[in-house]
């Protein structure tokens, strides 16, 4: 089994930041390889001891790479951080200075970091996943299932999705190159990998997502005078991708990680607002904000279930697959 250390692979329940989540796992699993309870994070200001071993002094800097790539690690970061340790260490005594990143660092980073530390001790990437296998189930918790999408569900998809002389056209495109994307969605907890084509359209990708996990139209809650709906949209690299773009123009390669982001719409009497959180509450016709806000805040939940049902049919079809990569 392979782990990867990064969003949205990577996540701890508990906390919503990757930097704190990073030191609540290594906090764990250095407990666990030293069978004890002893290692504990400290609160800010840390002074560039984030975990701390006091009856071994030893000091532990947590230094996290949220892309979860080796070229982004910020050693002048990790630099700052030594020099602070080194400022306090006769008020909180260390013998053993050890950075825990979750990246394998360069070789030109570990000459940086040990021009300022020499006896630094290093634990990159390949230790932590290392212990992820020797504690296999205290950390299954902390990685999101990896599914796979075969390839005969995306050519089945598209047969379904589009008229038959532009699926011929985006199957064709697919025999001709294809490679796998980690694919995401905010409403939902697993990753997948998915073959595309690079010159299928950011548009097509969208399309054969929607049929793909069926997910609900339009909805008008009776009850509460409410309708909701999804807008969709696909985000790489931080940005909102423009339809018209191929997958190549956007930038998305073999193994990109690209999420399928999907926003709450919902409309009363021709207003309309979007966004899962309710901003804008305002008064119309005879009834009064609260009650508004109450009946499109059940209208939401509601259709928020059809949501969650409809990606727990799609995943209940697929296969779990072994290895988280």
């Amino acid at each position: 089994m392979a782990y990867h250390l990064y969003p949205p692979f990577f996540l701890v329940p508990e906390e919503s930041d990757f930097a704190d989540s990073w030191e609540v796992f290594c906090c764990k699993l250095l407990n666990l390889i030293q069978h004890t309870d002893e290692v504990y994070r400290r609160h800010p200001p840390e002074q560039g001891i984030d975990l701390y071993y006091s009856s071994e002094q030893i000091a532990y800097q947590c230094k996290s790479v949220e892309s979860g790539k080796s070229g982004d690690f910020d050693v002048r970061s990790a630099i700052e951080s030594i020099k602070s340790a080194k400022a306090v260490r006769r008020s909180l005594p260390w013998k053993d200075y050890v950075l825990c990143t979750n990246v394998d660092i360069t070789g030109i980073a570990e000459r940086k970091l040990r021009s300022e530390l020499p006896e630094i001790v290093i634990r990159p990437r390949s230790y932590w996943t290392n212990l992820c296998d020797q504690f296999k189930q205290s950390v299954e918790r902390n990685f999101r299932l990896l599914l796979t999408i075969p390839e005969a569900r995306v050519v089945d998809t598209i047969n379904d999705a589009f008229a038959t002389n532009y699926s011929q056209q985006l199957k064709g495109l697919l025999n001709a190159s294809q490679f796998n994307i980690f694919l995401y969605s905010n409403r939902n907890d697993k990753v997948y990998r998915v073959p595309v084509a690079p010159d299928f359209k950011v548009e097509d990708l969208v399309h054969i997502l929607r049929s793909f996990f069926q997910l609900p139209g339009p909805r008008t809650i009776e009850s509460d005078g409410i309708t909701v709906s999804l807008s969709h949209a696909i985000v790489f690299d931080g940005h909102k991708k423009v339809f018209s773009n191929t997958l190549r123009e956007a930038g998305i390669t073999e193994a990109s990680l690209v999420t399928y982001w999907t926003t709450l719409v919902w409309e009363e009497e021709g207003a309309q607002f979007s966004g899962d959180t309710i901003h804008m509450i305002t008064r119309m016709g005879t009834l009064d904000k609260l009650d508004t806000r109450e009946r499109a805040e059940h209208a939401m939940k509601l259709y928020e279930e059809d949501i969650h049902n409809a990606f727990v049919r799609f995943d209940q079809k697929l296969t779990p697959n072994e290895d988280h990569e």
